[in-house]
């Protein structure tokens, strides 16, 4: 504040002006947080002008919990973050609190209730007496999508529509396909099981700006508490050491600004990220740094850089191509690029050229294609020596098979 006091007496432009400009900003907080996240978030809702929960209010947060893992690995909501929401919305009069999550399609359908179970989520939810609800379980409402963007017709949980304030719970993640997944994709976890792969089938980008439109939460909280930030390849994630922050959390309303403030943490530039200027186009939030008001820590001393898993790709397997990579869904890609980078951080290497074909992809020649994986590719015929069908494919068979193309190590 002191900054702005000085700039504004120095400054030849009059005061009035640049206070309107201040005060038309999207505001976002940085908060560094140690044991007690309720308290972070009590500040950083103060930093930004929000009050989100009011008395006699039903809260629903939205973690990610896209598979069962441990809470505090960076692949899901760490327990201690879920756990200061619940405690900030006691705090602030909320009558019911629900905690829910739709998990990725790659999980087995008979494994979707681990995803509370093995996370930790609840048993926190026992001991501070709130619900949680796996949205698979629960009645969806059908949305007319848009034509070339969406499918025709998908389902968005009721429980998004049915309370007073959504509070979105994201981690700090990068992904395959998007660049980042943050507040916005988070939301993707809110769509019926078997609607999430159609939503590959076209644009993801533009699907989940899309996706953004109908689903508005008040706040999105982005956890950055773990030690590690994890590139989304699938279950058993590799990650890599984050180089400074701490325990962070990201908060704002702006949901394209939030992401746009996440990405720049992890060194990746807004700009780069469709997804984020897809929203900034649609009126979803502000993706530009220079009218973001970023208050609380300062971002460029935190800024670290990740390493995209298609760059690790690239440089462990130089002679591989996935054909149809950017329509397949999760179900294929992240086993699939799961074990490469996993083999490949072992040492594997390729023999000689390997072109993997995936996903719903008619207009791509196939013909050339050593492996096809996974059902859609498969029921398009498309021609490989060898076929990895499933929906989603083993991720065993998937490796067998890659083991063929790869020097022992």
């Amino acid at each position: 504040m002191a900054f702005i006091t000085g700039y504004i007496r120095s400054c030849p432009v009059r005061p009035c002006v640049i206070i309107l400009f201040l005060m038309a900003m999207t505001r976002v907080a940085i908060v560094k947080v140690d044991g007690d996240c309720s308290s972070g978030i009590e500040r950083a809702m103060g930093m930004v002008g929000l009050e989100p929960v009011k008395r006699g209010d039903t809260v629903l947060i939205k973690p990610n919990l896209v598979e069962p893992a441990a809470p505090d690995s960076g692949q899901v909501t760490s327990l201690r973050v879920i756990e200061g929401t619940v405690c900030y919305c006691r705090d602030h009069g909320a009558r019911r609190v629900i905690i829910g999550e739709g998990p990725g399609y790659y999980q087995p359908e008979t494994c979707l209730r681990e995803c509370f179970t093995m996370t930790g989520v609840d048993e926190l939810a026992r001991r501070l007496g709130v619900e949680w609800v796996l949205f698979d379980e629960h009645p969806f409402r059908h949305i007319r999508g848009v034509p070339g963007v969406t499918p025709d017709d998908f389902r968005v949980t009721r429980f998004v529509f049915e309370c007073d304030c959504l509070i979105n719970l994201p981690v700090l993640k990068t992904h395959y396909l998007t660049g980042v997944t943050l507040a916005m994709k988070n939301l993707k976890g809110c769509l019926k099981r078997e609607d999430k792969p159609r939503f590959h089938w076209y644009d993801l980008s533009r699907a989940v700006v899309e996706l953004c439109r109908i689903i508005r939460p008040q706040v999105n909280v982005i956890d950055a508490t773990a030690r590690h930030v994890v590139r989304q390849l699938g279950s058993g994630y590799n990650v890599e050491d984050r180089m400074a922050g701490g325990g962070l959390l990201i908060v704002g309303s702006d949901i394209v600004a939030v992401d746009a403030v996440g990405s720049a943490l992890m060194g990746l530039d807004p700009a780069g990220v469709r997804m984020i200027q897809e929203g900034a186009r649609a009126g979803l939030g502000e993706a530009s740094l220079a009218r973001i008001e970023i208050v609380g820590e300062q971002l460029k001393r935190l800024k670290f850089r990740v390493r995209l898993p298609q760059d690790e790709l690239q440089r462990f397997f130089p002679e591989l191509r996935l054909l149809g990579a950017d329509n397949a869904c999760s179900g294929c890609l992240l086993p699939l690029t799961y074990e490469l980078l996993a083999m490949g951080e072992q040492g594997a290497r390729l023999e000689g050229p390997l072109v993997i074909f995936l996903g719903k992809n008619p207009g791509l020649d196939s013909r050339q294609a050593d492996v096809v994986v996974g059902d859609c590719a498969v029921g398009s015929q498309a021609i490989g020596t060898f076929r990895v069908a499933g929906c989603p494919p083993s991720r065993a068979e998937l490796r067998r098979e890659l083991l063929r193309y790869l020097r022992r190590f």
